[in-house]
């Protein structure tokens, strides 16, 4: 029996037991005996080899070591185990551009850093020990199952512009527009300070004064706890958005000398002395590729092609770039490809696991053997050996960084910054905000892709009929369903849908240069 975790792009970060060549759930206080759907889905991939995956590897470092070319580094979070960050060293030595910054949660975690420095999560026992959780911008029941489980009989709170799972479950939701998160920090900010509250602001965020009178009873009579997810941030202005979100919590006391009670997508690696990741020299913006401008392009457990905004200007790009690409299964990203390195699975790599929704960590075994494919550290070691440096430390070296933590959890000193006022997109006729919240089925741009997009019934639309939507950055035609969960004048197309970033422009956000994937308005045609 050996012991394995979940390696997927989760709050939850399963572990998983590993016996006989089947995969079951531990019984650690996170996963409790249960795994999900989508861990189903994983074990069930088609995964690459290469049986010549000697021959492979001579022409990747052939090509590396061609003179005068400019490389670039493009790492996603296909596997969230620790080593998958190790051949950044390499990439270092041979002077690459490392792509930083994220699609993902960049623009939030640079709102948090703004006003109390730390992105560090506290322990998951102090959500445990709340009596009323306010969730805003999350699906917790859906990406976070495992944790949704240990507080399921909690007091809720959810504000979002999608009636969620979690939202039918609150005792209030306040389904705002798409981008009212500013606001409504304000409104809420006023309302914990006894300022007056202007009823046509609240009227703005489709709000009744008695929800928001409730809203603040709960949040003050009872002990809160507060849990952040990226949906509020991904606009240009998100870590503004984010930074009004902490002065709310900073005004419940949720800090007071440490994070006691705001969880977001943290920084897991916090407590540890983490020897692998590297400061690059040369870096340029992750949400704002450019593939063309580089003569060889390193894509590692990513899909940029499917998850990157504008997607039509980066599949032009892939086509005229130089391709290695090193994952574990063949993706849209994988077809541009001049090069595939086969990646171990996480059955087939010694590695760490660290959450960023929690703060266990899991010491990942191999189970299973594969000589046609190769870690990240195997890969970093060899490339190493082929350009004769020096400094790469060893598997095990990195992997006991984190058996030790050497920092407690970051004293708080909540700054409060002038921030400028954020608008509600101003719509016009027939003008609609894009939502892209993600799907029970789907991981980013893995697995069961959903294949519609969402309407309120109120708009005449008829399910399964084909519309053209347009944004500014191009058009795409699709199924529509209707739907009464979602906010009337949204259209919600879940993350990993195909056509979905056709639509979204790469401008980026004005901290942490995340993409805006929902900074922008459509038009539908039926």
């Amino acid at each position: 029996m050996k012991l394995t975790a979940c390696p997927m792009d989760c709050f939850d970060a399963c572990e998983v037991v590993y016996k006989d060549g089947i995969c079951r759930p531990n019984n650690d206080y996170i996963t409790n005996k249960k795994l999900c759907k989508k861990f189903a889905y994983l074990i069930q991939e088609k995964n690459i080899i290469d049986k010549n995956l000697n021959e492979t590897l001579k022409k990747v470092v052939a090509k590396l070591k061609e003179p005068n070319q400019k490389v670039l580094y493009y790492k996603g979070t296909g596997n969230m185990g620790v080593l998958q960050k190790v051949p950044m060293n390499f990439f270092e030595k041979i002077g690459a551009t490392f792509a930083v910054g994220s699609i993902c949660d960049a623009s939030g975690e640079a709102g948090i850093e703004m006003g109390r420095k730390y992105n560090v999560n506290p322990s998951i026992k102090e959500l445990q020990s709340s009596e009323v959780i306010l969730v805003w911008g999350r699906n917790l029941t859906q990406t976070s199952a495992h944790i949704y489980k240990l507080i399921k009989d909690k007091i809720f709170i959810t504000i979002d512009p999608v009636s969620t799972p979690i939202a039918k479950k609150s005792e209030v939701f306040l389904q705002i527009p798409p981008k009212g998160d500013y606001l409504l920090a304000k409104l809420l900010q006023k309302a914990l300070d006894n300022e007056n509250i202007d009823i046509d602001d609240l009227k703005k965020l489709n709000i009744t004064q008695e929800q928001f009178a409730q809203t603040i009873e709960l949040l003050t009579s009872k002990k809160v706890s507060v849990m952040l997810g990226v949906g509020a941030q991904k606009y240009k202005e998100g870590a503004v958005i984010f930074h009004e979100i902490d002065k709310v919590c900073n005004k419940l006391n949720l800090f007071d000398g440490k994070n006691k009670g705001v969880w977001y997508l943290g920084n897991s690696a916090y407590p540890y002395e983490n020897k692998i990741p590297v400061n690059p020299t040369k870096t340029c913006s992750y949400a704002d590729i450019k593939f063309d401008d580089y003569d060889v392009v390193f894509i590692q457990g990513a899909n940029p092609a499917i998850s990157a905004p504008n997607s039509k200007y980066i599949i032009e790009s892939l086509k005229n770039s130089f391709v290695i690409f090193m994952g574990t299964t063949a993706n849209e990203t994988s077809k541009y490809a001049d090069i595939i390195i086969p990646a171990k699975t996480f059955l087939q790599k010694k590695d760490v696991r660290l959450s960023y929704g929690h703060d266990e960590v899991t010491f990942c075994e191999v189970c299973e053997e594969n000589d046609y494919t190769i870690s990240e550290y195997e890969l970093t070691s060899y490339l190493f050996n082929e350009f004769a440096f020096d400094g790469l430390l060893s598997e095990n070296e990195y992997i006991n960084c984190f058996k030790t933590k050497i920092n407690d959890n970051p004293e708080i000193k909540f700054i409060e910054q002038n921030t400028r006022n954020v608008e509600l997109l101003n719509l016009k006729e027939n003008e609609y905000y894009l939502l892209t919240s993600k799907h029970t089925d789907t991981l980013n741009s893995q697995f069961k892709y959903d294949e519609y997009a969402y309407v309120h019934p109120s708009k005449g639309f008829i399910d399964n009929q084909i519309v053209t939507i347009s944004s500014k950055v191009d058009t795409i035609q699709i199924k529509v369903k209707n739907d009464e969960r979602i906010y009337k004048n949204s259209i919600l197309i879940y993350a990993g849908n195909k056509q979905v970033n056709r639509l979204t422009s790469n401008e980026l956000s004005d901290c942490g240069t995340n993409a805006t994937f929902q900074d922008i308005k459509l038009t539908i045609i039926g």
